[in-house]
Formats: C-alpha cells, sequence, structure tokens
C-alpha cells in the first residue's frame, strides 16, 4: 500500500517534471550564453575586417591622388606651351623702323577644384579637377618712324596675321598698348618707346584622368 500510494507518486513525478524544467532552463541558458559569445566574436571580428577596409579604402584613395597628380605632371611636360614656336613666328612679324628691345611671358595656372562627390559615387560620376593655363607675352620696343609711331600699328597688324599667333591668341583681346613715350633720341635717331601686351587663348587641362 505503501508503493501504491498515490501522493508518493505524485511527489516523485512533480520532482521529476521540475528537475526536467530545471534542466531544459539551464541547456537553454548555455545556449544563450554560447550564442553571445559567438555574437561577441563576430562582432570583434567584424571591427577588425571594418579597420582593414577602412585602411585599403585610404590607401587606393591615396594611390589615385599620387597617379592623379603624375598624370597631371606629365600632362604639364607634354601639353606646355612650346616657346620655339613663338619666337619663330615673332622673327617673321618684323616691320620696318619698328624694333624689339625685350621680350617676356608671364606664365601662371589657376586651379579649379572640382565638387567633392558622396564617398560611395562611383569615380566615373566625380567631375574632374581642371587647370587653367593663363600665358602674357609682353613686349618692349621702339619706333624709329620719322612721324612718332607711325609704324606701331602696322607691327600689330603684322602680328595678328601671323598664322602661330592668330591660332594661339585670345580672340577678342588680342594685343593691348601698356606704354608709349615720348620721342627720344638714340645716336642721333628719335624713336619712340612702346609697350604691348599679348594675351594668348587660356587653356584648360584636366588634373584627373
Amino acid at each position: 500500500m505503501r508503493r501504491k500510494d498515490p501522493v508518493k507518486r505524485a511527489i516523485w513525478i512533480g520532482s521529476f517534471v521540475v528537475f526536467l524544467v530545471l534542466l531544459g532552463a539551464l541547456t537553454l541558458q548555455l545556449k544563450i550564453s554560447r550564442v553571445r559569445s559567438d555574437i561577441a566574436g563576430l562582432n570583434t571580428q567584424w571591427t577588425t575586417i571594418e579597420s582593414k577596409v577602412k585602411q585599403v579604402d585610404d590607401h587606393r584613395r591615396s594611390t589615385r591622388d599620387i597617379e592623379s597628380k603624375l598624370s597631371a605632371l606629365n600632362q604639364f611636360m607634354t601639353n606646355r606651351i612650346l616657346w620655339a614656336n613663338a619666337l619663330d613666328a615673332f622673327q617673321n612679324t618684323t616691320v620696318d623702323k619698328v624694333q624689339m628691345t625685350h621680350l617676356r611671358t608671364e606664365q601662371t595656372f589657376t586651379v579649379n577644384e572640382a565638387p567633392k562627390g558622396k564617398p560611395d559615387a562611383p569615380a566615373s560620376s566625380v567631375k574632374p579637377s581642371t587647370v587653367t593655363e593663363h600665358v602674357v607675352v609682353i613686349i618692349d620696343g621702339r619706333d624709329y618712324s620719322p612721324r612718332p609711331a607711325d609704324q606701331l600699328p602696322q607691327f600689330k597688324q603684322s602680328l595678328t596675321k601671323a598664322a602661330y599667333f592668330a591660332d594661339t591668341l585670345h580672340k577678342t583681346n588680342k594685343i593691348q598698348l601698356t606704354s608709349l613715350t615720348a620721342p627720344q633720341l638714340d645716336m642721333g635717331r628719335s624713336y619712340v618707346g612702346f609697350g604691348l601686351q599679348l594675351f594668348f587663348e587660356d587653356k584648360e587641362r584636366r588634373l584627373y584622368e
């Protein structure tokens, strides 16, 4: 009768059920702890990968900048104005009674920075930076005409009609008279000193090819 006592059976069954519940809870807790540990490990790996990817992007960006600068330097070397052609043109524009005494050039560059695009934008969609080249030739000369500065307009016309200057000078603002002196004497000859500026057409070149 003791063995068949239903109360004792219920206690045993209840204890077993409680044991199973506790075992299940402990197993679940162990699984949760393991999953959390795995997640922490994956986060650490992701952080490491993300850092390496950032370093690769920085190196790639630096490499692209260096290559762009090298490309720009190469363009300046290959596309620069060839002064031999200009000097050859000058010697073919001589006019009687007009003498060039000084010739110098001013060559400047203006960097036109392109607007920065989004970091994830493809390279093809980013507008390249450009450089504008400005060239001015300054001429000092003397006009020995019997009438002061009589040959100066003909000299200016000779410059503008030369094939080289017709192609390279600015279309609207080609030549400017910057100075004109009073008549002076040189070894018994009277002359008028003058200054001219020749404005070349601006050239725009891409910095980033």
